[in-house]
């Protein structure tokens, strides 16, 4: 790689200020539509920290290597100012007075950027000292379970709590989710569209505050491995009540991934999520549409001489009545964010 790591810091302010959608005004000399999309892609993974430093720094020296972007003191400026070239001392004025410009924007930005992690690493450290101020709720995931014989592997899977908590503060509009292990995209997703089902359900503009969320379980090894979509629905709860000052009634659990026009989506395993609800002490718990069932099944046995034949079938019972007996729990079929506000917000 050749030595260009002033001209990557600069790069770097370039590409993560236009990811981040901050309004400063930057000179390039390459044309956008120029840079591959898989360069701009990688920019905005790294940004979000989803790729490695490493990565990052090969794609822009790709940009530099194929005279994409055409980097103040890489080996082609170099040539030219040592041959003396065609660029005038005003024109070397001008550029240095540029760069100086972008270092002090890139300044600024990485100013911006330091103190919003240390925002966010706090959220940890003091979270003793936080969590009384934080509303916070409860909700029900599922998780993975492989199981092996030696040959063959089948997965079932198992009820996860979640307790969830959401921090409202002045900002710039920012989502964050704060969690104990990173996780995938979809607890990220679910934080935007909570962000904008809120909007849309309270009328309360968000767009000068920063929602932070942080997720745990009573086992958090396991919290990369939960369906961070199923918390949609409460994660979206937690915003609206915190938002109009309702308490939660911490009787009520839900499981439900949440749509940007307000509706409960489908989840998967319910009965084992319904499970795990009525272990914890829930009174009702809540489940999308249709999704109120288990699978149960009935198996015959006949005699034919010495052979013995087994059949069996599968049908979809309720799962409310299995719930009221074995834990005093109801199980309630919900359409929309407005059907589960009613639970939630009920004392």
């Amino acid at each position: 790689m050749h030595s260009t790591k002033p001209s990557l810091i600069i790069i770097s302010c370039m590409i993560i200020i236009g990811t981040l959608a901050i309004s400063y005004s930057l000179q390039a000399s390459a044309q956008e539509s120029a840079i591959p999309r898989w360069v701009k892609d990688t920019a905005k993974w790294w940004s979000q920290g989803q790729t490695t430093d490493s990565d990052f720094l090969q794609t822009m020296q790709y940009l530099i290597d194929n005279n994409i972007l055409h980097v103040p003191g890489s080996s082609q400026y170099t040539q030219s100012n040592s041959t003396g070239g065609n660029t005038s001392d005003a024109s070397n004025n001008q550029l240095a007075a540029k760069l100086d410009d972008l270092q002090i924007k890139y300044d600024s930005l990485q100013t911006k950027y330091n103190l919003l992690v240390q925002q966010v690493t706090s959220l940890g450290d003091h979270s003793s000292n936080t969590e009384d101020n934080n509303a916070t709720i409860s909700a029900v995931a599922v998780s993975p379970v492989i199981q092996s014989d030696g040959f063959f592997e089948t997965t079932s899977y198992q009820g996860a709590v979640l307790k969830i908590t959401v921090d409202v503060r002045d900002g710039t509009g920012l989502v964050l989710v704060n969690t104990a292990i990173p996780t995938g995209v979809d607890f990220q997703t679910s934080a935007k569209t909570a962000v904008t089902v809120a909007h849309n359900v309270t009328g309360i503009d968000l767009s000068k505050k920063d929602v932070i969320f942080s997720i745990s379980t009573g086992n958090n090894q396991n919290l990369q491995a939960v369906d961070g979509g199923s918390a949609g629905g409460a994660m979206t709860v937690l915003l609206i009540s915190d938002i109009l000052g309702k308490s939660i009634n911490n009787q009520v659990l839900m499981t439900g991934t949440i749509q940007a026009d307000g509706t409960i989506g489908p989840i998967g395993a319910a009965s084992e999520k319904a499970d795990a609800a009525g272990q914890f002490g829930a009174k009702i718990f809540l489940v999308p549409q249709g999704q109120g069932v288990m699978p149960v099944q009935t198996c015959n046995q006949t005699n034919e001489g010495p052979v013995m034949y087994q059949t069996c079938t599968t049908e979809e019972k309720s799962l409310s009545p299995a719930m009221e007996s074995k834990y005093g729990m109801k199980v309630i079929e919900i359409n929309t964010i407005q059907d589960a506000l009613k639970y939630f917000n009920s004392s």
